[in-house]
């Protein structure tokens, strides 16, 4: 009896926790690297027109994809950061009809800290494509570049300032996806700025883009979802360009930079001549005390901390990069082993 008792105490719990978790209205999973999947609720199933949890078991994640390059990039965004929030991708269901999730996930790392499970949460979006914008709803300003796209990432309109800033006509624009005009290495991030909007229906930052003559400009901007019906409809973003203004405040960073430098290199001039001559005398006094002395160990202790001060007076000298370390009170300090 007392046996039983104990199974019944331990296995109720766990019995509660599985009902729990195929309560959940969002679709709950843990997959390998490899795009198996091996645990699921059943709401996950329901999601995808699944009978059963052990039918998308034997299912392949990467057959989800509406998109197969989209598994590719998702697997990357998540081993980059790991973690992905509301990240919007499309999939088919199983009689392959359309459907967009936002999915959320994290990497699951073993001792040696590689990947080996990814652990995420997805939720179906109702999305409306069914309508384009027109030029006549973008506010046509001179200062300001107005775009919008649709969840997909494509570029529905855009207003003359913004075409401009892209270095084309607006036809040629139309149509074609942002992304193909982010530096390279800025695009994995860019879904992660379409699923910010999704998540908070608004985000602001800046997008690094290559014009037509391969010039990069820096376009701070200001986002939001517009919805149609309750359902997401498109993203209108109003950008400024801050080229120049970004330019030139790594110039001014430059300068700055170039200061501390000489200075840095002054200092450590100044401190090596007095520490030569301390060095010296103490060199000339351990020469003429006895190791049995009672000032011997006190001048040797004195020589051992002047040459650490030796040290930092070289380190100091060579100082080429900035880089800080925290400090008492919540300031930070240059990292003088760091910088060196």
């Amino acid at each position: 009896m007392a046996g039983t008792a104990s199974k019944i105490v331990i296995d109720k719990p766990r019995a509660l926790n599985a009902q729990f978790i195929d309560n959940i209205p969002v679709g709950i999973y843990r997959s390998t690297l490899e795009g198996k999947i091996v645990f699921c609720n059943k709401a996950m199933a329901r999601l995808f027109g699944f009978d059963s949890v052990s039918d998308l078991i034997d299912y392949r994640i990467i057959d989800l994809y509406l998109y197969k390059k989209d598994r590719g990039n998702f697997v990357s965004l998540v081993i980059e950061g790991g973690l992905v929030e509301d990240l919007p991708l499309q999939f088919v269901k199983r009689d392959k009809t359309p459907i967009w999730c936002a999915v959320t996930a994290r990497a699951v790392l073993d001792d040696d800290g590689i990947v080996i499970y990814f652990d995420g949460i997805m939720r179906e979006i109702k999305v409306d494509f069914g309508e384009n914008v027109t030029t006549a709803d973008l506010h046509d300003i001179a200062d300001k570049i107005v775009f919008h796209i649709d969840l997909k990432g494509n570029i529905l309109d855009i207003n003359q300032a913004g075409a401009k800033s892209f270095g084309f006509h607006r036809n040629e624009l139309i149509g074609k996806p942002l992304d193909e005009y982010i530096v390279p290495r800025y695009r994995n991030q860019f879904r992660l700025f379409v699923s910010g909007i999704l998540d908070s229906e608004n985000d602001n930052g800046i997008l690094t883009i290559m014009d037509k003559s391969r010039k990069i400009h820096y376009l701070e901007f200001q986002s939001s979802l517009v919805k149609k019906t309750e359902k997401a409809h498109y993203l209108e973003t109003v950008a400024w360009d801050v080229t120049k203004k970004l330019r030139h405040q790594k110039e001014l960073a430059r300068e700055k930079f170039q200061g501390v430098l000489e200075m840095a290199g002054g200092v450590a001039h100044n401190l090596n001549q007095p520490l030569m001559i301390i060095n010296n005398l103490l060199d000339e006094l351990l020469t003429v005390l006895k190791p049995d002395d009672p000032n011997y160990n006190i001048i040797e202790r004195i020589n051992g901390q002047t040459e650490k001060l030796n040290q930092i007076a070289k380190k100091i000298g060579g100082i080429k990069k900035y880089r800080a370390m925290e400090y008492v009170g919540g300031e930070r300090i240059v990292d003088i082993d760091k910088t060196s």
